[in-house]
């Protein structure tokens, strides 16, 4: 099923972002999708879903929850689970989460040298709900 325009621009600026993430620092998929008005939720399927091509051009391992757990069990392309990718930065990694704690590494998304801009979301037409993820 072909994916709408919407979700390739999303997913590229997605890319972009990690892409600027700076060795031994992490940033949060709420962090990112707050920059780009959409859930956290939809950052971490973008990241989810890259081939092998792709982690090899941006630093996916670098993304984890808000509260410092990593992923679902995530490898590279050579097999590298990104706790393993993270400890070879100097990011400790201790059951499945970042130690000592996420804000010793953390950068925000804002603060990352990508260039775009934050978004915002259209209001609802009035009388319209917007239903909760939508």
């Amino acid at each position: 099923m072909a994916k709408s325009e919407a979700f390739a621009r999303i997913k590229g600026q997605v890319l972009r972002i990690v892409a600027t993430i700076p060795e031994s620092k992490l940033t949060t998929y709420q962090s990112i999708g707050e920059h780009l008005a959409v859930m956290p939720r939809h950052v971490a399927y973008i990241l989810s879903q890259l081939d092998d091509g792709a982690k090899l051009d941006v630093p996916w391992y670098r993304v984890v929850s808000g509260d410092g757990r990593l992923g679902a069990s995530k490898r590279g392309p050579y097999g590298d689970s990104q706790a393993q990718l993270l400890e070879r930065e100097g990011i400790a990694v201790v059951g499945n989460a970042v130690q000592p704690s996420l804000e010793a590494f953390f950068l925000p998304c804002q603060e990352l040298g990508h260039g775009i801009p934050r978004q915002e979301r259209p209001a609802a037409p009035q009388g319209v709900k917007r239903v909760r993820g939508c």
